[in-house]
């Protein structure tokens, strides 16, 4: 069995800002297959750091824009009606800001496994791969690519 790893790198925006990584997914598989003559397999992205998520979605300004972020807030609020930072026990460990946005992370998964067959993601035409940062500050993210096939 084949193995393929590459690594990108993403800026992405605080609360909730998220980045269609559909198109490296494929990608990735598409130089796989090319580099070690592979046509079915699975392909698993990673994202490093606590506090960014990957998932399926609809990338439609709705829940991009508003819904997600809105039923993650129910969960994990980062502010109260009255605008000030929620505490949360995390703040008191690192003296930041940011325990809603792990608990959001919690809620997602740093890493996705899609299978591909004859080289192509076997996605629905409404699901898109999706980045999330959950932290309260823009960041720098990378995503790990790896596809094993035969």
């Amino acid at each position: 069995m084949a193995v393929y790893t590459e690594t990108k790198t993403y800026h992405t925006k605080a609360h909730m800002g998220m980045i269609d990584v559909t198109g490296d997914f494929q990608s990735a598989v598409s130089a796989a297959c090319a580099k070690h003559g592979i046509s079915s397999g699975i392909i698993t992205g990673f994202t490093t750091g606590g506090v960014a998520g990957l998932t399926t979605l609809e990338f439609e300004p709705g829940i991009v824009q508003h819904d997600l972020k809105a039923a993650m807030d129910i969960f994990s609020p980062y502010t109260d009606e009255t605008g000030k930072v929620i505490h949360y026990r995390h703040h008191e460990t690192w003296h930041d800001d940011n325990g809603s946005s792990h608990i959001k992370a919690a809620l997602l998964s740093p890493f996705i496994t899609i299978p591909f067959v004859d080289g192509k993601l076997t996605i629905g035409p409404w699901q898109n791969l999706t980045l999330i940062e959950c932290d309260t500050r823009n960041r720098v993210r990378d995503v790990v690519f790896q596809v094993m096939g035969e």
